[in-house]
């Protein structure tokens, strides 16, 4: 697709931003069609530190998520920055289309070994702005062939020991003190790599809907505001333009993708709190009364009822909570973190406390918050208690939010209509959330006036829309998640910490910036996890910084150069002639308490 410029008043700018395209666009086209250079014969000897080379690096595997509307438009123009980046290290690089859900599968099954890097971004739902399910997503015992979410495969037992020791602070002085410490460890190994922030970008047909609610959260589903608060002018139904992924099963709990889910979890089911457009609180379903450390409270409203006029009770919020465990230990339910529960007690009909065997702060504003309240029977009926991956739920499905589901056509449409039984929000129209196939579809869908509302569009659609289309507006808003190198840490040569940040400074992030997002959002220079924009990110003096915005292959050489790495005649890199490439453990395993002693000591269970 090609780029469209928007006149900024900066004419230097957008010229040199056609100028960078078209140089890239023979090297783009290659990358993504598979082929790579750098793959030559092995050619003279050329030194590494010590005159000596040991094994040739092969060609590297890239993967990005090729199923994800504007995102995967942003993604494909990164990527063969990203690509040219490494390919100066002396190794090629494929770039390799994976839909969502086959990536996730197979890295948290430890079932593609081929692949050396996911090139992966995170939703920035509000509950991540305590960054815990990500630093989780890292732990050591979540790696290996188990079906959890550590996709990086990063085993390290530092890592884990910060993770688990912030997790169970006492005070929230003494987990922000440990949260900084966990991310720098972190970002000091190179863990994962940041390239820029994510940007929720959206638009919508300014004759047809009056758009409120989108705030710092920005026009897109994790942020569920704009669409309760907004109206429309022209129409009966609000049509909202989506991904294919959140039709495609009625058992929303199994979602790999964030944005579906939070689709499913905020927009039609409610939580019994969670954050506004401005990550302010705001209670739904009921009161939170963090009572300390170990014990949380919950008082549900009186008028807070399920879209079949059912009462929201003490026991339909324990059920929920409880089943969440089930799903996550049969491996059905991705978004499943390891809460330490002592206890889910239904208190009376509208009381419900947690405790817990240790302390565990990051609870209300994480778990709490991420997951929407179920309705006990209705999962009973489905199955869901026997076999929370293959349940099916029969339209209309009974949600705790202000829409109710009346029909769902998988892989096309999911319909619903207003709730008027929700105790905070009262949404004006029904709303027919739209999946098109790609995102020319849906920028097309908006301009005909048949879509009112396009979500997660990428920087070129959105300069589209306000170019192009009449009667239509874009909206961009920077966020605290990032686009990441995710590094597939268990396998050369990405289980070398020098080859991680070789690759990290090898990336020339003005470029990148400049090219997908018009200069709109400022590189990301520290590998964190979290965007720089996030209030939880770290003192800088923390953490591990690359060297250049623009990239600086000669630094990241040298630093190869110091570790023994070295080059052939040809320019093909070598790995040092003593590294140990063997995989951290056997395919189809999980990490040993023999190789990792915390896993015994953390009381772990891989």
């Amino acid at each position: 697709m090609a780029a469209h410029t928007k006149q900024t008043g900066d004419g230097e700018r957008s010229i040199e931003r056609r100028t960078l395209l078209q140089a890239l666009s023979g090297a783009a086209a290659v990358g993504l069609a598979g082929c790579s250079g750098g793959d030559g014969g092995d050619g003279g000897s050329s030194s590494g530190s010590d005159g000596e080379l040991g094994e040739r690096v092969s060609t590297l595997q890239m993967e990005y998520w090729s199923d994800y509307g504007g995102f995967t438009t942003t993604q494909e123009q990164m990527a063969p920055i990203i690509s040219q980046g490494i390919e100066s290290l002396g190794t090629g690089v494929d770039i390799v289309p994976k839909d969502l859900g086959t990536n996730t599968g197979q890295q948290a099954n430890d079932s593609n070994r081929a692949n050396n890097i996911s090139f992966t971004w995170w939703v920035p739902a509000a509950d991540r702005l305590d960054p815990q399910e990500l630093l989780n997503n890292m732990r050591l015992d979540w790696a290996g062939a188990n079906g959890k979410s550590n996709t990086s495969n990063y085993a390290d037992c530092e890592y884990t020991r910060r993770l688990i020791e912030q997790t169970n602070a006492e005070t929230p002085e003494e987990r922000e003190e440990g949260l900084n410490e966990t991310i720098a460890y972190m970002s000091q190994d190179c863990a994962i790599d940041n390239l820029c922030p994510v940007a929720n970008i959206g638009a919508w047909r300014t004759d047809m809907v009056e758009i409120n609610g989108i705030g710092t959260g920005g026009l897109a589903r994790s942020n569920a505001e704009w669409l309760f608060k907004s109206e429309l002018t022209d129409g009966e139904e609000l049509i909202v333009g989506i991904d294919p992924i959140a039709t495609e099963t009625t058992n929303w709990m199994t979602h790999t993708a964030s944005m579906p889910e939070a689709m499913w979890q905020h927009m039609i089911h409610s939580p019994v709190h969670k954050y506004n457009e401005d990550f302010e609180v705001v209670e739904l379903l009921g009161s939170v009364d963090v009572v300390g450390s170990q014990e949380v409270v919950v008082e549900l409203f009186d008028d807070a009822t399920f879209t079949n006029g059912d009462p929201v009770t003490a026991q339909d919020v324990k059920f929920t909570f409880e089943q969440i465990l089930r799903g996550g230990d049969a491996g059905a339910y991705p978004g499943a973190a390891p809460v330490p529960y002592d206890a889910i007690e239904a208190v009376d009909e509208q009381t419900v406390r947690f405790t817990f065997t240790e302390p565990y702060i990051p609870f209300a504003e994480t778990t709490l918050m991420r997951w929407g309240i179920l309705h006990q029977e209705s999962f009973e009926e489905a199955g869901a208690v026997e076999n929370p991956g293959d349940a099916t739920f029969e339209t209309p499905i009974v949600s705790s939010g202000p829409l109710e589901v009346t029909s769902i056509q998988q892989g096309q449409r999911v319909v619903t209509e207003p709730h008027d039984g929700h105790p905070e929000y009262q949404v004006a129209q029904p709303v027919i959330f739209e999946a098109y196939r790609n995102e020319e579809s849906m920028i097309n869908a908006l301009g005909a006036g048949e879509a009112h509302v396009g979500v997660e569009i990428s920087p070129p659609n959105a300069t589209r829309v306000n170019e192009e289309i009449d009667n239509a507006n874009a909206e961009f808003t920077g966020t605290h998640t990032s686009y990441n190198l995710q590094y597939i840490c268990h396998t050369a040569p990405c289980k070398f910490t020098e080859f991680r940040k070789a690759v990290g400074a090898s990336v020339n992030r003005d470029l990148l910036v400049n090219t997908a997002f018009d200069n709109r959002v400022e590189p990301d220079m520290f590998p964190t996890y979290i965007s720089e924009n996030h209030p939880r990110f770290p003192p800088e003096d923390m953490l591990y910084e690359h060297p250049d915005s623009g990239g600086d292959v000669e630094a990241a050489r040298a630093m190869l150069e110091e570790e023994g790495w070295g080059w052939d005649g040809d320019g093909n890199l070598h790995y040092p002639p003593d590294a140990d490439l063997d995989p951290l453990w056997p395919q189809g395993e999980v990490p040993s308490a023999e190789q990792f002693p915390c896993i015994d000591e953390l009381g772990l269970d891989p």
